[in-house]
């Protein structure tokens, strides 16, 4: 692996962390704080009377994952060729 890549790796694997926590945060939290279940394998809340509960970011969420990926791995990558002073 080449040495001017390494800080791009790391920044994507710090994108898919901090997208895993938001993604926690936006769904799985607020389907506990309703009194329901969170179904990863379907990525749905039931609540406790039996009915699925929709997210109202659904729609939007892949976009944000998106873009909020993109710019954590630039950041990062960025951050730590300047920290280590690695040429591009």
């Amino acid at each position: 692996m080449k040495k001017n890549s390494i800080p791009l790796f790391i920044g994507v694997i710090v994108s898919f962390i901090a997208i895993w926590f938001v993604n926690d945060l936006l769904l799985v939290e607020q389907c506990l704080e309703n009194n329901g279940s969170f179904n990863y394998n379907k990525g749905e809340c039931l609540l406790e009377n039996g009915e699925v509960k929709v997210s109202e970011l659904g729609n939007f969420l892949i976009a944000i994952y998106f873009f909020m990926g993109m710019l954590i791995s630039l950041s990062v990558s960025f951050s730590i060729r300047k920290v280590f002073k690695i040429e591009q």
